[in-house]
């Protein structure tokens, strides 16, 4: 398969991951990250045929995130607000990091999906931000690694995100309505 469709597909879910922290709404963040997480797992299988690379990890622990975002976006219904689901995730994640491990770069994406898993959990978006942001180192030295180029690029966009939405949201909006009080 083609390289390029392959990155082009990791691309759409960047574009999402952007996208998802510009959102004001926890709901709307976790919804942009469902999409995005279905693109990176289509991107990292085939990465992983078409390279042998250790990209399977990433395909897994993505799927995982998709899996984890669906519950948490329900936390308002009774089944999805127990804390079993917080406790869950990171267990499989740990397995998960463990059955697909190939090297020591392999703790990466588990490290990342429950320093995101924790901060999905949270209600206050300036959490999500904040708990979200170490994930990104994490998930960009594992892209370099797997050659996802879409994933690095990804990763480079989603801390941008971050810093911006953190500034946008977090700083100048507080620094604004403590000005106005």
């Amino acid at each position: 398969m083609s390289n390029i469709l392959i990155q082009g597909v990791g691309f759409g879910g960047a574009a999402l991951n952007f996208l998802s922290f510009q959102q004001n709404k926890r709901s709307r963040i976790i919804g942009f990250q469902i999409f995005a997480a279905l693109l990176f797992i289509t991107h990292y299988i085939l990465l992983g045929f078409s390279e042998g690379s250790d990209a399977f990890t990433g395909a897994a622990l993505n799927f995982i995130g998709l899996s984890r975002s669906i519950v948490f976006i329900n936390n308002d219904k009774k089944w999805a607000k127990s804390s079993f689901w917080l406790i869950f995730f990171i267990i499989v994640s740990v397995i998960a990091g463990i059955l697909t491990w190939k090297s020591l770069y392999s703790f990466l994406p588990p490290m990342a999906m429950i320093l995101t898993t924790i901060s999905y959990w949270m209600k206050d978006e300036t959490k999500i931000r904040l708990i979200t942001f170490p994930s990104s180192p994490c998930w960009l030295v594992f892209n370099v690694i797997t050659h996802s180029t879409a994933g690095v690029v990804t990763e480079c966009i989603v801390m941008s995100s971050l810093v911006i939405a953190i500034i946008r949201y977090d700083i100048l909006k507080k620094g604004k309505a403590k000005n106005e009080s």
